[in-house]
């Protein structure tokens, strides 16, 4: 027998005795501890000589001036029980009390100046949107416009770069579905077409509309996923992108990500992001690319650093800044961008 229960049956045994000549129930009940959030509390109770008194059980929410009683019910395996409303954080508190023919009040498990306390924690799904909302200050909503480009450069001085830019509005759910959005974009730039000093650079592009979503698979573990369509200098096709981030997006995380957009080529990246140095998240990242299209060399690669900054709870600036050849010597590139939270 556990201590708790040898403890509540003395307990129980001292306050049935005969008082007045008047019978009393004996009550044996085991008290919970803790409660999930939104789950109604379920107290048994193994209960001798029950209608020799009117037992019930008076709670509150802890931090709640007014006492609730509710009536003990046969159970049909044959104990008794009192189901308590759905538990809110961050806990309810209870006693068992009897009142008898005479009138007067027994006291079964605990008591209105020492109620024992069940506490209710929040899911981690609660705890995690509770945090959240937090860290967004209560925003749901975000735009956000992103403008960069990368100088590959070339041996014989051809052309081989591009621009991207891309408007982006999001809506934070503060569930397994953390956000969903929609968004447009443009790709544009000069590539060789052959390695010749005399060589074509034609011009390539891509407008593009999509839609995104991000889902948390564990606290520390997201996935990003895109689908979207365009229209580029062979046609329509399509364009899709994902992207595992391992960590906190918004904190210290590693992501690995690739993308690909229809006649202008694939891309991968693998990207370490730190947050040593708040409000300024920090991070660098390997790319490696065919934008925009490239048919004479593919192996694209750039090294880039980037910076954002959070200058209010609404407003974010960014900044990156590239390095990276394709088919000769290594070039620079840049990007800036923004988000707004409303």
């Amino acid at each position: 027998m556990s201590k708790t229960l040898l403890i509540l049956l003395l307990s129980a045994s001292a306050s049935a005795g005969p008082s007045g000549g008047q019978a009393h129930a004996l009550v044996v009940h085991v008290a919970p501890e803790t409660s999930e959030l939104g789950a109604p509390i379920e107290l048994a109770a193994q209960i001798d000589a029950p209608y020799a008194e009117a037992l019930t059980v008076r709670w509150r929410t802890l931090g709640e001036a007014t006492w609730h009683d509710t009536t003990f019910e046969r159970s049909s395996a044959g104990g008794w029980f009192a189901t308590l409303p759905p538990a809110s954080a961050p806990g309810v508190e209870y006693f068992i009390r009897g009142m008898d023919a005479d009138g007067d009040e027994v006291a079964h498990f605990a008591s209105a100046e020492q109620p024992h306390l069940v506490r209710v924690d929040p899911s981690t799904g609660d705890r995690l949107a509770t945090l959240e909302r937090e860290r967004l200050g209560g925003f749901a909503n975000e735009v956000s416009l992103d403008v960069m480009a990368h100088d590959f450069g070339n041996r014989y001085d051809l052309t081989d770069r591009f621009a991207r830019g891309e408007l982006v509005v999001t809506h934070h759910f503060f569930t397994a579905l953390d956000e969903v959005g929609f968004g447009v974009g443009s790709i544009s730039g000069h590539t060789p077409a052959m390695s010749a000093a005399d060589a074509m650079d034609p011009l390539h592009g891509s407008r593009y509309g999509f839609g995104q979503l991000r889902v948390r698979l564990h606290p520390s573990v997201f996935v990003d996923g895109r689908v979207g369509l365009g229209v580029s200098q062979d046609g329509f096709g399509g364009n899709v992108r994902g992207q595992l981030s391992l960590g906190k997006p918004w904190r210290s995380c590693v992501q690995l990500g690739a993308e690909y957009i229809a006649d202008l080529g694939p891309t991968v990246w693998a990207r370490l992001q730190w947050d040593t140095a708040p409000p300024v998240l920090m991070g660098v990242s390997v790319v490696r690319t065919d934008l925009p299209g490239a048919v004479l060399s593919r192996f694209g690669v750039y090294v880039a650093y980037d910076l954002d900054y959070r200058v209010t709870a609404r407003l974010r600036v960014r900044a990156q800044v590239s390095y990276g050849p394709r088919d000769g010597a290594a070039h620079v590139g840049g990007g800036i961008g923004t988000a707004l939270a409303f």
